[in-house]
């Protein structure tokens, strides 16, 4: 079955960068960067140039992975329109990314504040992602 499924590439490239570019402008003092910084119990000052581009270079692994499962999630089901989109989309951030933080909170005791703003940006980013590998063919 999977041998036969096709997706773009491009729409796939352009997923992984939309998905950085997002991540970038969410977790930056524009958007919601000092939350973040708040409920990580980290300062701006403890996150050196090194350390943040470190974690953007590898930051790439997990969006290329996401954009590629969105990929085929998007051919399995044969989504065509952007309901179709925001489906996978909605249902991919919230039953992989919101229940895994989620456990973070159960588990680890992690803030729940912050398990909802990690699960908005997963959730808003892979929308975005989902519609673009539907509708560009």
């Amino acid at each position: 079955m999977l041998q036969s499924l096709s997706f773009n590439i491009l729409a796939v490239i352009a997923g992984i960068v939309i998905n950085m570019v997002i991540g970038a402008l969410w977790y930056s003092p524009v958007l919601f960067g000092n939350i973040w910084l708040g409920l990580t119990g980290r300062k701006s000052e403890d996150i050196t140039r090194e350390d943040g581009n470190k974690s953007m270079a590898f930051a790439i692994i997990p969006a290329a992975v996401a954009a590629f499962a969105l990929a085929l999630l998007t051919a399995v089901s044969g989504a065509s329109t952007v309901a179709d989109a925001l489906i996978l989309g909605s249902l991919s951030s919230l039953a992989f990314s919101g229940m895994s933080a989620l456990n973070l909170v159960l588990f680890e005791n992690r803030p729940l504040k912050l398990a909802v703003l990690n699960t908005a940006y997963f959730f808003v980013s892979w929308n975005i992602v989902s519609i673009i590998l539907t509708l560009w063919k």
